[in-house]
């Protein structure tokens, strides 16, 4: 599946990559200033003014590196160019290259929000210095530290669609962005996923409203992290978690590991992460929780993991960020009267069993989140700059920083080939 699809991503690349890996594996580079990258933010004297290097997505399987992209330019009033320091390979970033779900929006007829078509560069978790803005941006400036929401919905399609004569212009806006839930629009993209270049280049753009400032004394790499915070703040959100109560992560990986730092953050009492494969468990208990190996307990797993909660009797609250049926099944069964199971993974086209009952007898909830809102990236920034999110813990999740030019070999199939031993893999077109 995605094992061996990604190993023929890169169409210049012939054998898979081999690599000698330690858990955690940690590539050592040389820090990467913000003195520097002003630097870059504040001119492109050194650079060729009209191309840029970066990742292209063509299509599934399909990856290429390009050194001949068009540098995105101010055409808009409310465009902000930034110089990318850092981009996060997601785990949709990996999805995509089997079953392009996003990606498929932007196929014959271009992406449904802009209209853009293969291929784009991909990567929408990122961090950068604002290099350019146009004339009405007056929220930050060429010199800034910023992050941005890569959400595309509906008011986004009035950017890309302004002649009156175009039929995408006169879309009616959708329910859920008529409710101001832009996160679940009819439409909904993301920026390096369909409906614009990403950020694993030297450049991106999108508009202010989605580009939020942050302090410089955040570092750069960990404002790279920001976008896959803000969708478990979302998640958390939604379940309505309160301070003091106990919670339930399913599964150790990237998302699993930032909803633990995310319940930690809102105060929460126990985390109890359960995850099979001791190398990410072993990082989550590192991180603070209680760990929890449900292969040791077989089908008397559910029972033990209700013991670990705070009265022995289930969670306020589960997140399922695992995405297989007894990962879902699980975190319904283990929360207590009254809690909410979350479920924050991307599954697979499929359906899952599930006896409606364990919620009916109980009154549990069962609900869905999906990336997030401005109010969430808000939130994560905030509780950074003020230390309810810990800045250390928050730099363990990156186990890996590589250049644009092996981003693939040594990013993309890096994950794929040692997931286990990796959280989040960094890009920056400032590592050779």
């Amino acid at each position: 599946m995605l094992r061996n699809s990604l190993r023929s991503a890169v169409k210049s690349t012939s054998k898979p990559l081999a690599l000698s890996v330690r858990a955690p594996l940690r590539v050592n580079v040389a820090p990467l200033t913000s003195t520097a990258f002003r630097s870059f933010a504040t001119t492109r004297s050194q650079l060729n003014p009209d191309t840029m290097k970066g990742l292209q997505y063509h299509g599934s399987e399909d990856i290429r590196y390009n050194t001949a992209i068009p540098t995105p330019q101010i055409t808009k009033p409310d465009d902000v160019v930034i110089k990318i320091a850092f981009c996060g390979i997601c785990g949709s970033d990996l999805h995509e290259y089997e079953h392009p779900i996003f990606f498929a929006n932007a196929a014959k007829d271009g992406d449904k929000i802009s209209g853009k078509k293969l291929p784009l560069v991909i990567g929408h978790e990122f961090s950068g210095i604002v290099h350019e803005v146009g004339s009405n941006v007056t929220d930050v400036k060429p010199g800034d530290h910023v992050v941005v929401e890569a959400t595309g919905h509906c008011d986004d399609r009035r950017n890309y669609f302004t002649e009156p004569e175009n039929k995408r212009q006169s879309e009616p806006v959708c329910l859920s962005c008529e409710t101001g839930h832009t996160n679940t629009c009819e439409d909904l993209n993301f920026l390096g996923l369909g409906v614009d270049n990403g950020a694993l280049a030297e450049y991106s753009k999108y508009s202010q409203k989605h580009v939020h400032k942050v302090s410089d004394k955040i570092p750069l790499d960990v404002c790279a992290l920001i976008e896959p915070l803000s969708v478990v703040w979302h998640a958390v959100e939604l379940t309505d978690f309160k301070e003091g109560q106990d919670a339930l992560v399913l599964g150790a990986g990237p998302i699993g590991l930032a909803t633990l730092l995310v319940l930690q953050a809102k105060g929460a009492s126990t985390v109890v992460v359960s995850e099979p494969a001791e190398i990410r468990r072993d990082q989550a208990v590192n991180l603070g929780a209680v760990g929890f190996n449900p292969a040791e307990f077989g089908e008397n797993a559910t029972a033990e993991l209700k013991k670990l909660a705070d009265r022995g009797q289930g969670f306020a609250a589960s997140f399922d960020c695992s995405g297989v049926p007894a990962t879902y099944t699980t975190s319904i069964q283990a929360i207590r009267a009254h809690g909410t199971a979350c479920n924050v993974a991307i599954w697979p086209h499929r359906s899952v069993a599930h006896y409606v009952m364990d919620l009916t007898l109980y009154e549990k909830k069962s609900v869905g989140s999906l990336g997030y809102q401005t109010k969430d990236f808000e939130g994560v920034i905030k509780a950074l700059e003020t230390g309810k999110l810990d800045l250390e813990k928050v730099k363990t999740l990156i186990t890996g920083k590589v250049g644009l030019k092996n981003g693939v070999e040594n990013g993309f199939l890096e994950l794929i080939n040692h997931k286990d031993k990796h959280i989040k893999i960094l890009i920056s077109p400032d590592i050779e």
